[in-house]
């Protein structure tokens, strides 16, 4: 397909008028109305449905537009890529969680960054299918996720164990207690955070059928805070929690009864890119950190 022709019919999609969609891609409207005919003849059915006043998309238009969107994402990104080569050597492109760059890669990445000066760096944070997902694009070269996907030509390593662990405010009522047995996690305002399929079932055997979360918050960081504030516990990630707990601003309650599971978390890449020379570098610093490659 076209690009151009894409590029007019994702307009359109958007603006739904001729004239503000030419304006958009600085062309007169005649060009823009022979694209979408040229791009309707090649996929054999109408795009828009036109009168007078209105342009409405058709349902092969609505089925075409999530692939338009992607091609054209695509170019931009291809284009980027090339673009950052110069003057660079080579060039690498990492995909990874909020909480797992926070916490986990943000020091490998500042280390990189210093030893291979010569390589440029690219970094996308999304959840685990959105770094899936870039992968499959080829936006990125390395994913590192909490959910293994199950995909051929991808090499899929465990690199790491994390703890969940229950933390408190160190002026909190509870923060009298050391260890808390799991049957009392009930009885606390619990902070509640969504670690993934094990930890799901371990709420579920833990907890009554019909319990419901006060306040449940999907970014690590905000819990932190909530709990600093004195809302309540959470159960959060070692490695979220580590410099709080060394500097005393949370406390960490020993579970004791049914402890919760570990999250792991797995590099995934594909397997065509595994020896390139920037992805070498990464995944030999990991390593040389500690973490499996």
């Amino acid at each position: 397909m076209d690009f151009e022709q894409l590029r007019a019919f994702y307009t359109l999609a958007q603006t739904k008028n001729f004239t503000k969609a030419a304006e958009m891609l600085h062309l007169v409207q005649s060009t823009v109305t022979m694209r979408i005919k040229q791009l309707e003849e090649k996929v054999g059915k109408p795009l828009f449905i036109r009168d007078k006043r209105s342009v409405e998309i058709t349902q092969a238009g609505l089925t075409l537009l999530p692939y338009a969107e992607r091609i054209l994402k695509l170019s931009h990104e291809a284009l980027n890529e090339v673009a950052s080569l110069q003057p660079y050597e080579d060039y690498l492109s990492i995909g990874s969680l909020n909480a797992i760059w926070t916490s986990t890669l943000e020091p490998i990445l500042k280390e990189y960054h210093f030893r291979y000066p010569q390589i440029a760096i690219s970094t996308k944070t999304g959840h685990s299918s959105d770094v899936i997902q870039y992968l499959l694009d080829n936006v990125i070269q390395i994913g590192i996720v909490y959910v293994p996907p199950s995909l051929p030509n991808f090499d899929v390593i465990p690199t790491w164990d994390d703890e969940i662990v229950l933390v408190c405010c160190p002026e909190s009522p509870i923060a009298a207690s050391t260890h808390v047995d799991s049957r009392e996690l009930r009885n606390l305002p619990l902070l509640y955070m969504n670690w993934g399929p094990p930890f799901n079932e371990w709420i579920r055997q833990t907890l009554p059928r019909n319990y419901v979360p006060k306040l449940t918050v999907d970014k690590a960081e905000l819990a932190i805070d909530l709990i600093k504030e004195g809302l309540g516990v959470s159960l959060l990630t070692r490695s979220t929690v580590k410099a709080e707990l060394a500097a005393g601003t949370l406390k960490e309650l020993i579970i004791t009864g049914n402890k919760p599971p570990k999250r792991s978390a797995y590099i995934v890449l594909p397997k065509d890119k595994k020896n390139k020379p920037s992805v070498e570098k990464w995944l030999s610093l990991m390593s040389e950190l500690g973490y499996s490659t």
